[in-house]
């Protein structure tokens, strides 16, 4: 129960549509928090594989290029695309463990990955409009790179 001098106060505080700041939607505040933390188009999110802080909407082309860089995979000698990384390293690396443990007696233990903690939670940081459209075009550049040389790799192999 409110009382009715305080209607006003509480349907403002409580009910009243809010304006998102970051990407201007008029949001009702039952669903407020949900806006906030996983639907607003403009909310920061980090990329899984270099944990550069971006808007959510420019996340997926983001990881498109960024995913495609290469590491290289110490058990195999090969590299390894980070999209594809967790799934090499179960492949090559239960495989590589099998053929070390049916090659060795039953007492040899063999040792975990490290493990990396977590990373810090960092405040979100502004990004200026050229520093953002240098970014943009380091990765396109490198993405270019990386397919220019998938291609020229590929054909030294066929050779």
């Amino acid at each position: 129960m409110v009382a009715r001098k305080l209607m006003d106060e509480h349907y403002n505080e409580s009910h009243a549509p809010v304006n998102c700041t970051l990407c201007k939607e008029i949001v009702t505040r039952e669903i407020w928090d949900l806006h906030k933390s996983e639907q607003c188009p403009q909310r920061i999110v980090a990329c899984e594989y270099c944990e550069f802080e971006l808007p959510a909407v420019e996340l997926h082309e983001h990881q498109d290029v960024c995913g495609n860089r290469t590491e290289f995979c110490q058990t195999c000698k090969k590299y390894v695309r980070l999209r594809e990384w967790i799934g090499h390293e179960i492949q090559c690396h239960a495989n590589a463990n099998a053929n070390a443990s049916a090659q060795t007696s039953s007492a040899r233990i063999i040792p975990e990955r490290e493990v990396r903690p977590p990373p810090p939670v960092r405040p979100p940081r502004p990004m200026h409009g050229a520093q953002h459209k240098r970014l943009l075009f380091t990765i396109a550049v490198t993405g270019i790179a990386v397919m220019i040389g998938s291609i020229l790799f590929q054909r030294e192999e066929s050779f």
